[in-house]
């Protein structure tokens, strides 16, 4: 019997004795050491960057990725929204027990999810292995006092003879640093393919992160060990330390000319998907300053086969004046088939530069990490002016 099942054995005995009914998912009928979630367990509590670990190192693995789903108090997918959302960008490097992604679960509200592994083979079938439920709660409820029944004798205390020392806490490095996880990885002056390359590096390699790109592309600018700096794309490192204080980092200006992109080391996987931006809604139309307003940004997919994965769309609010970020957001959506549109819906509040224009520039798949016949149709650029409100 495995540890998830075991587990879940031991929580329908506890919930059978006090009486409240309650179920616990997850897919045993793909269990694979090689390829699933160990960690959270099902009916755990999450909140924060939340590490997800596991494994996932089968043959001819193309990579993995982390999606999660909300259910209802049925402990079900609710109606019309059964579709899977992305925790994590497809990873090609392979893990084995350890951390598969770590979840930024404050983006997300409050409640019950499921979450689920896909690993994608090349030839074969796509391998998943789901668990839930497990419960967010960025914002926990007051504690209740626990009340004894009278008739309830006080458990006696016995004290140890020798008193228990004190085990050290080993203290988490916080430094923001990434690590090389494909084989090779190349450092650039810019944050895109278009910059020449500054050196290669080898999987296992650590930089420091100085910030993070003012585009809204996602790259990583990096000290090199001679003191310089470079930019790392966010799909071929993983992250580690606390990233929530990175500063934003203007890149420099893109390259007169094209510079030619050697040929990666592993051949890119044709695709016919072909995601592209569609039509942007304000709500409310007119946004006021030091109130969250909502942006929705429909995403479509116009290619003749489904996308490969689920993805993220960035977006980056900037003062039109002088080009200065007031505020950046990421939104998700799920596996695109063919001729589908999926509206992706972010709040956002801006409390500076009220009565002037301001500027959203939207990039879906900012990081290039799903395969498309065509990447020049993903971005969407709207202006609006910021409502003075109440604020001074």
């Amino acid at each position: 019997m495995t540890k998830k099942r075991l587990l879940l054995l031991v929580l329908a005995l506890i919930v059978a004795a006090v009486g409240i009914p309650i179920s616990a998912q997850s897919d045993p009928a793909q269990d694979n050491p090689n390829a699933q979630i160990t960690w959270p367990p099902p009916v755990y509590v999450l909140r924060g960057e939340f590490e997800i670990r596991g494994s996932a190192n089968v043959p001819n693995m193309a990579n993995f990725f982390i999606e999660f789903r909300p259910l209802d108090e049925q402990l079900q997918p609710p109606a019309g929204r059964e579709v899977w959302f992305p925790a994590s960008l497809p990873n090609a490097a392979a893990v084995q027990d350890d951390v598969l992604a770590v979840w930024d679960t404050s983006v997300v509200p409050d409640g019950i999810y499921e979450l689920r592994l896909t690993v994608n083979v090349t030839g074969g079938t796509a391998i998943t292995d789901a668990v839930g439920p497990v419960r967010l709660e960025n914002t926990p409820p007051p504690f209740a006092p626990v009340v004894l029944p009278t008739n309830t004798p006080v458990p006696q205390v016995v004290q140890p003879t020798t008193p228990p020392q004190p085990t050290a806490i080993p203290t988490e490095d916080p430094t923001p640093r990434v690590t090389i996880s494909t084989p090779t990885g190349n450092v650039r002056q810019g944050d895109g393919t278009n910059y020449n390359i500054i050196v290669t590096l080898t999987q296992g390699t650590v930089l420091d992160i100085v910030g993070i790109s003012t585009t809204g592309s996602g790259w990583y600018n990096v000290r090199l060990p001679n003191g310089s700096t470079g930019w790392v794309a966010p799909s071929i490192v993983t992250v580690s330390g606390n990233v929530g204080g990175l500063p934003r980092v203007q890149p420099p200006p893109p390259p007169a000319t094209p510079v030619p992109t050697p040929v990666p080391f592993t051949a890119t996987p044709t695709s016919s998907a072909n995601l592209v931006a569609g039509i942007v809604v304000l709500e409310p139309a007119t946004p006021t300053c030091g109130q969250t307003f909502n942006v929705g940004f429909d995403v479509a997919n116009l290619g003749s086969t489904a996308s490969s994965a689920s993805g993220t769309v960035s977006l980056v609010d900037v003062r039109a004046a002088d080009g200065s970020t007031q505020g950046t957001t990421i939104g998700g959506f799920p596996i695109l088939s063919p001729g589908q549109t999926f509206r992706v819906v972010m709040p956002l509040t801006v409390s500076t530069w009220y009565n002037e224009t301001h500027r959203i520039t939207l990039i879906i798949d900012p990081s290039n990490a799903i395969p498309e016949n065509n990447e020049t149709d993903q971005q969407r650029v709207v202006e609006y002016v910021l409502q003075k409100g109440s604020c001074p």
